[in-house]
């Protein structure tokens, strides 16, 4: 009887061992930043990219990936603001140009 019972767990847990396992899929990590002050004529590069104009406001958000970026923002031609920063996953960030 002990046999019996010891092969009947035995079986029951390589059995649920055998399940279907799922993972959990994540979506792509997105961090934000944007600007506000004095942003008229004003170009933005970040990590040394190509630079690009900015509206202003929290409604203009300008995706990045989470993590340490270097902000560069220039204003006829000359560097205005030279910044480290670092982003977190779903944060949007502010920008203030003076």
């Amino acid at each position: 009887m002990k046999t019996l019972a010891t092969l009947l767990i035995t079986i029951t847990l390589l059995l649920s061992g055998c399940g279907l396992k799922q993972g959990v899929e994540t979506s792509a990590q997105k961090a934000y930043l944007y600007f506000s002050g004095d942003t008229d004529d004003i170009t933005v590069s970040i990590d040394n990219g190509e630079p690009f104009e900015v509206k202003e406001g929290r409604e203009n958000q300008y995706s990045i990936k989470p993590g340490k970026h270097l902000i560069e923002i220039s204003k006829e031609g000359n560097l205005i603001i030279k910044r480290e920063i670092y982003v977190g996953d779903g944060i949007a960030k502010e920008i203030e140009v003076r």
